[in-house]
């Protein structure tokens, strides 16, 4: 039993940390990408627009459970809700415009 205790515990550490440390810093929000450039903030279900949004990319962890490199994103809104964005791809202006 120890030891699967202990493979839990390592699973997803690095992730685990920096989502950890960003709500630390205050982005306690958690944000889904929608249809047409818009993100939903899952804690008050407002939907934005990318544009009414400040995303940017702060780092990439491996991520055990899916066996893939997730990007994680920072978003300050217009309202001043703070929050992340963790996915598979890059979701900043930039990228999105593409």
């Amino acid at each position: 039993m120890n030891s699967l205790r202990n493979t839990a515990r390592k699973v997803n550490n690095a992730l685990t940390m920096s989502v950890i440390d960003l709500h630390d810093k205050g982005y306690t929000n958690d944000f889904l990408p929608m249809h047409n450039q818009h993100f939903l903030c899952l804690q008050d279900s407002l939907d934005f627009a990318a544009e009414d949004l400040n995303i940017e990319v702060i780092g990439q962890e491996y991520d055990q459970l899916t066996n893939s490199y997730k990007y994680i994103h920072t978003i300050e809104a217009i309202n001043g809700a703070k929050g992340l964005l963790v996915t598979d791809a890059i979701c900043t202006k930039g990228f999105l415009a593409a």
